[in-house]
Parts: C-alpha cells; sequence; structure tokens
C-alpha cells in the first residue's frame, strides 16, 4: 500500500478527482453540479462523475471506480453514505474527499471538515491526507457509530418533514421520545479482563468525536487508536431524556449514572441479545467483540485535523500537503 505522503505528492501532481454523489441524500441532488463547478474553479480535473440517485448501487459503483485505481476520489453524502463505502477504502491506495450533505455528518465533523460544501472543496484542494482508525464489531468496520438499544432505525423513522425543517434537532426530538419507551437491558462490558455490568437502554460505541452536533467527549478523536463506550447506568424510563436534554447541553457527562469506557478492544455481551445498528442498518447481535483497525483507511483533512503518525513526516523535503 502506497504511504500517505506518496499519495499526497501524486494528488498535488495530477490534480484529478472522481465525483460521486448520493442524490438521493438530503441536499445531494442539487449540489451536485455545484459541486463540479467548484472544483474546476479551484483546478481539479474531474474525470469523471457519478450521480447516484439509488443508494443501493453506491457501493457497486464505489468497487468499480476503486478498481481503476484513481488517487482521489471525492464523495458526496451523508452519514449513511459514507458508513456504506467507507470500509471499501480500508488499505487501498485512493484518498477518500468528504463532501458533507447530509443532516448530523458525524463523520465529516469527527474529520474536522467544515459543513458548508465550497469549504468543505478548500480542505479537498489545501488540504492533507491523513490515514485514521476505524472500529470493528466482529468481523464488520464501522466508521464514527454504533449502538445498541433500538430495534429499528430512528433516522429513517424520524419524518421526513421534520428533518427538513429542523435538521439534527429532529433526530434527537424523536429519538428522545422513543428512547423513553425501550426496553431496559443488562449489559456486561469486559475490557482487559475486568468486566462491569450496567442496567441500561441504549449504549453508544463511538470511533469518532461527534454524535450530532456534540462531542462525545472532550478528548474524542477519530484517530486515536481507542473506542469510547458510552451509556446511561440506570433503570429509570427517563433516562433517556435526561441524557438528551443533558446531551444538547453539552453536559452528559457529568450525571452520576452517566458511565464511560475507553478501551482499544472489548466485548460487550447483553440480557437480553440486542441489534447492534450501524448507519440505520442492523449489522448484528450481541455478544460481540470491539477492536480497531489503525490507519485503514486515507482521507483528504483539514491542514488542522491532528494526525497521530504526523511526526513521521517531519523534516521530510517536499512534504508540504497543499494541493494549489
Amino acid at each position: 500500500m502506497t504511504n500517505k505522503r506518496e499519495l499526497g505528492d501524486l494528488i498535488r501532481k495530477k490534480r484529478q478527482a472522481v465525483l460521486i454523489v448520493n442524490t438521493h441524500s438530503r441536499k445531494g441532488e442539487k449540489l451536485f453540479f455545484r459541486a463540479l463547478d467548484l472544483l474546476h474553479l479551484r483546478g481539479i480535473d474531474v474525470i469523471a462523475s457519478y450521480p447516484v440517485r439509488k443508494p443501493e448501487r453506491l457501493r457497486k459503483v464505489v468497487t468499480e471506480v476503486l478498481d481503476q485505481k484513481h488517487p482521489l476520489i471525492i464523495i458526496g453524502g451523508g452519514d449513511g453514505t459514507f458508513n456504506t463505502i467507507t470500509d471499501l477504502f480500508v488499505h487501498k491506495d485512493s484518498v477518500l474527499g468528504i463532501l458533507p450533505m447530509g443532516t448530523a455528518n458525524n463523520f465529516a465533523r469527527s474529520m474536522g471538515i467544515p459543513m458548508s460544501l465550497e469549504k468543505a472543496i478548500e480542505v479537498i484542494v489545501h488540504g492533507k491526507v491523513v490515514d485514521v482508525d476505524l472500529g470493528m464489531i466482529n468481523d464488520q468496520y464501522f466508521i464514527n457509530i454504533a449502538t445498541i438499544g433500538f430495534s429499528r432505525d430512528v433516522v429513517s423513522a424520524t419524518p421526513k418533514l421534520l428533518k427538513r425543517y429542523l435538521g439534527m434537532v429532529s433526530y434527537l426530538l424523536y429519538e428522545t421520545s422513543y428512547l423513553i419507551s425501550q426496553q431496559l437491558f443488562s449489559c456486561s462490558i469486559t475490557i482487559d479482563g475486568v468486566t462491569e455490568c450496567i442496567k441500561t437502554r441504549q449504549l453508544i460505541i463511538a470511533n469518532g468525536s461527534f454524535y450530532g452536533t456534540r462531542k462525545i467527549t472532550p478528548d474524542a478523536h477519530i484517530d486515536n487508536k481507542t473506542l469510547i463506550i458510552f451509556a446511561m447506568d440506570s433503570e429509570s424510563e427517563w433516562q433517556g431524556l435526561k441524557f438528551w436534554i443533558g446531551f444538547l447541553l453539552g453536559r452528559h457527562l457529568v450525571f452520576p449514572e452517566s458511565r464511560l469506557f475507553k478501551a482499544q478492544s472489548a466485548c460487550i455481551e447483553t440480557k437480553p441479545g440486542k441489534y447492534v445498528i450501524m448507519g440505520g442498518e442492523k449489522m448484528t447481535r450481541t455478544p460481540i467483540r470491539l477492536a480497531i483497525d489503525p490507519a485503514a483507511v486515507t482521507i483528504m483533512a483539514p491542514d488542522s485535523f491532528q494526525d497521530h503518525d504526523e511526526h513521521l513526516l517531519l523534516n521530510v523535503p517536499g512534504s508540504d500537503p497543499e494541493i494549489s
């Protein structure tokens, strides 16, 4: 696999990219042509572009483009899009460029990507190539967040009009009302041979930094080789409401019921067995094993992004990451 410095040099030299946009996602269709125009204005030659209206075709399109070994592949969409395709980039010689076009855009936020299309393209033009970790649940990758405790996809269940007018707040309102009715379950979390037991209605597993517009913890980072496990250890049916109010205020960690675990690997069991939800899909059931695949994917990131391997590039001639 080509290292990130060599990939950055190749991208700066070629100034070419392939653009793939999920035009079924929120804002995707109208932003596709705008992205083409902005990339052209910034001197990036888009040698092929794919507006994908059927999300089920995304993996096929991305796989075919990756097989052509383009150095830079720019993808526009929401968290569902990146949950669907990012594992295809694992340990490949292609760099992922991110254009956030969804509602929450947790993955883009974790990468420090601005929410506006113009500024996100500036990251692609002036940014640097970094390699970031991916989380693993059993043998499946996840990029940012997985949850236990939901029996359906809250994101897709949230009414479209509510999402259109309230954006991320719509998820929080709908999720709170849904959590109140969820079944309490017992959960055991084993890290380094030590097992902790809690009772909760939802458990969050994070590889990235953001869940919605809030950081999960102040030091959460997508590239620190650490997974975060968070839950409210309480039998109260109102714990969901309490959590989300605290989360909106950035105070969710101060509650005595808050339980936070950090680990490079862990095992989780629940009684009864529960589905693990990732990107709105039921990916597996408990019990599960958690792990990190370090430096799994290369991505264009802002110059301010803290790359934990960046010290390896210091004092190397020609390592300036700017494209233009």
